[in-house]
């Protein structure tokens, strides 16, 4: 009778959480409907996921003007979020015993920049990751359109070698947003391993994990949207096999990853499973947590950590755009909660107005 009665409890359970779950998700469909009325123009695609339920994921639009819908499994370009990509392989060679986070880089890459000054080899990996390190934001306009070869580690270093001979300005410690940064991450573990940090992403962090979806560059699947550029005030649809169609290879390690929607959301369900402990295969607890720590404004390494006095919950998040995409990602570690919206044109308002609708509606359910 005791048994029964468990039975019973439990059943009561699933079935409470079905409703739950059931309810959420028509009632974001119903919101995602109104955000894709709302543009028309363009694609767009957003989705959820709860504890370590399978992601919800929706779609709308056409892959470009005159071109069929894009589809469901269908990539989006993330842009900056590949910042925590970086972060997680370094977090991951860091566990492995062949990086520190804290040293100076200087002595790491000594060989292939004898001439870095010496306000550059002062600089730690924590600095790097976490936009403190007092380096660029970017290159010149003139090194970032220069021609690359068909070796982006090699294009990385010879970016890198017009900016580090030089003396850094004194904002050492400060945040300072740097995509110079993170391509000098990626720099240092490509040194210290030996590979591509193309293939160390891979092999390291996407493989491993399931996010078969993962790819590099513009995405070029077959129900995939096209990016969109803005040329005079007008939008244009850029093919992704056009080198045009994103950044240089060279600034792969921040921001020129692209993935689905159900495996961006996966990501961020790794990183609050590895967070509570659940995921040490991923990453330690303390790693996770050294991610999600802020240093300089609000920032760890490789995500924005927001604290929402409404919902007495921190909000875990990224967004990315090459100027043709724009995509971001939220996590919820309170309630489990992962929620991310893309879309294939740059438009931070809808996307960020709409993502923040979305998870409001959803927290006022659970």
């Amino acid at each position: 009778m005791e048994m029964l009665r468990y039975i019973l409890f439990m059943v009561c359970i699933i079935s409470g959480t079905n409703v739950l779950a059931d309810s959420i998700k028509d009632s974001f469909q119903k919101k995602f409907g109104q955000l894709a009325r709302e543009q028309d123009r363009f694609a767009i695609a957003a989705g959820f996921a709860l504890e370590n339920n399978a992601p919800i994921t929706f779609v709308s639009g056409k892959r470009y003007r005159g071109a069929g819908l894009v589809g469901g499994d269908a990539p989006w370009h993330i842009g900056s979020i590949t910042k925590s990509f970086t972060s997680v392989l370094v977090m991951r060679l860091f566990e492995q015993g062949k990086l520190r986070l804290d040293d100076p880089i200087g002595p790491i890459i000594i060989d292939i920049a004898p001439d870095m000054h010496a306000d550059w080899q002062a600089i730690t990996l924590r600095q790097l990751l976490s936009h403190t390190s007092g380096v660029p934001a970017n290159v010149s306009v003139f090194h970032l359109r220069k021609s690359g070869t068909s070796d982006p580690s090699q294009d990385r270093i010879e970016r890198l070698k017009v900016l580090w001979t030089k003396p850094l300005n004194d904002r050492a410690g400060q945040f300072e947003y740097s995509n110079v940064g993170y391509v000098l991450a990626g720099v240092i573990v490509e040194h210290v391993t030996g590979a591509p940090w193309e293939q160390l992403v891979v092999s390291e962090v996407t493989q491993p994990f399931g996010l078969n979806s993962a790819g590099f560059g513009a995405p070029t699947h077959a129900s995939a949207a096209w990016g969109h550029r803005q040329i005079l005030g007008f939008q244009k649809a850029m093919d992704p096999n056009k080198v045009t169609s994103d950044n240089a290879a060279w600034m792969g390690p921040a921001g020129r990853l692209h993935l689905s929607m159900d495996d961006l959301l996966r990501w961020g369900q790794l990183h609050l499973s590895a967070c509570k402990g659940r995921a040490p295969d991923f990453l330690t607890q303390e790693s996770c947590i050294a991610m999600r720590t802020p240093n300089a404004a609000d920032y760890g390494l490789g995500w924005v950590i927001h604290r929402s006095p409404e919902y007495d919950a921190a909000l875990i998040w990224h967004n990315g755009s090459n100027t043709m995409w724009y995509t971001a990602v939220m996590m919820v570690p309170k309630y489990d909660l992962v929620i991310a919206m893309a879309t294939n044109t740059r438009n931070p308002k809808l996307v960020d107005d709409g993502l923040q609708d979305l998870m409001v509606d959803i927290l006022e359910t659970l």
